[in-house]
């Protein structure tokens, strides 16, 4: 790399194939940039593997790049058509104990899994992420203007910046101001909503939140029954999800496990944390199973959990083979590469596993504690019956107009 590009991505061409929640790890992350590589380099090393272990000399352990290879105009993301996540659940989240009996645990995952094959398909996961993130203009100078049900418009003096929360630590503080800026912003139309959702970032080892939690019922559901242009939803929402599924229960280090893998396009932010914290939540009969289908039509506005971040893993990406130049055949070369794949393998089973294992056990903080905040995720009765009914209004409507233009 020439000195006078060193510190500078936009100097050297750095694009990455996918992005990810903090927290959140990945084997599969496929870097391009501009570097000057010693002519001959992969004479001897055609899987660029040496080259990648100079590197590797640098780095810490749990960080390592398993392959270095020359490309030739090559766009990480935009030529990077899926991406392959596993969620690993700990058992017990979904009713599996260590004295469950063997039909008990099929009869879970079954339950579980058909939960999460609803997700499958080509919708809008506004739902899912922060929707103004999404959207080419978000004209917040509308936004700030249009909440005429909030409680600033109608004289109160209270506003989110000024929330005071005494004692406590910090954690438990951070929650309790998120809850009760919500408290301040129940009638809003949805921008500020996914600060005001509780995470894990939010929690700290041995954290005492359990009042915060407390504070304030975390879901909101409402049906848009006239466009709202401060809140659209576009092509940009929309999401194909190619498989959403659960394999049978495992076992590392004395600890029971589901691992979720989940096949899409493309995802957004917090996306599949939400479908997973969703999942959980319709297991536990918290939501009803019909949210699902509801939340990915593009005039609901729901909040939904989010589930934690620590053991969510990128496992693999697919690229297009659409050009046909040397380059492709370089890309191709290292997908398909035993020599490469063996060493994400080792790194996955000896380095990455061994760490997300530490947070298998659901008495740990960072289940216990976002449990605690599932538990208050229900949505009303009241609010629950008018998202279904207009949802079921909404397609009798549709449908009557696909059979309209059918004739």
């Amino acid at each position: 790399m020439l000195e006078s590009n060193y510190g500078n991505l936009h100097k050297v061409g750095w694009r990455r194939s996918s992005r990810t929640d903090k927290g959140v790890h990945s084997l599969a992350t496929v870097i391009t940039m501009k570097m000057e590589i010693p002519d001959g380099a992969w004479e001897e090393d055609p899987d660029g593997i040496a080259l990648a272990d100079v590197i590797n000399g640098h780095l810490p352990y749990n960080i390592r790049i398993f392959s270095i290879l020359p490309v030739n105009k090559f766009d990480a993301r935009n030529e990077c058509i899926s991406r392959k996540y596993v969620y690993l659940l700990p058992a017990e989240v979904i009713g599996i104990g260590n004295a469950s009996s063997p039909e008990a645990i099929q009869s879970h995952v079954k339950e579980f899994r058909d939960t999460l094959q609803l997700f499958e398909g080509r919708h809008p996961f506004h739902n899912y992420t922060i929707r103004a993130q999404y959207r080419k203009h978000s004209p917040k100078s509308l936004i700030k203007t249009s909440r005429p049900n909030s409680l600033v418009e109608k004289g109160s003096s209270l506003k989110s910046k000024d929330v005071q929360i005494k004692g406590g630590n910090d954690a438990s503080k951070r929650i309790l101001y998120k809850l009760e800026k919500r408290k301040l912003n129940l009638n809003s139309t949805s921008e500020d909503e996914e600060d005001l959702v509780v995470s894990t970032d939010d929690i700290e080892c041995g954290s005492n939140t359990s009042d915060a939690l407390s504070v304030l019922t975390c879901s909101r559901a409402k049906w848009l029954h006239e466009p709202d242009e401060t809140d659209r939803i576009t092509s940009a929402h929309f999401r194909k999800i190619m498989s959403c599924t659960c394999g049978e229960l495992e076992t590392i280090s004395n600890a029971q496990y589901i691992e979720i893998s989940i096949h899409g396009e493309s995802f957004m932010f917090h996306q599949i944390r939400k479908m997973v914290g969703t999942a959980v939540a319709v297991k536990h009969a918290l939501l009803p199973k019909d949210i699902i289908k509801i939340s990915l039509s593009r005039y609901s506005r729901i909040v939904l959990p989010l589930a934690p971040c620590e053991v969510l893993v990128l496992s693999s990406n697919e690229f297009s083979p659409s050009n046909t130049s040397a380059l492709n055949l370089e890309l191709s070369r290292f997908t398909r590469s035993t020599g490469v794949q063996r060493r994400v393998n080792d790194f996955y089973s000896n380095v990455l596993l061994p760490e997300v294992a530490k947070f298998l056990d659901p008495s740990k903080p960072v289940w216990r504690v976002w449990l605690d905040y599932l538990d208050q995720c229900s949505i009303p009765d009241v609010e629950m019956n008018e998202l279904r009914r207009a949802w079921t209004q909404w397609q009798e409507n549709s449908n009557s107009r696909q059979q309209k233009t059918s004739y």
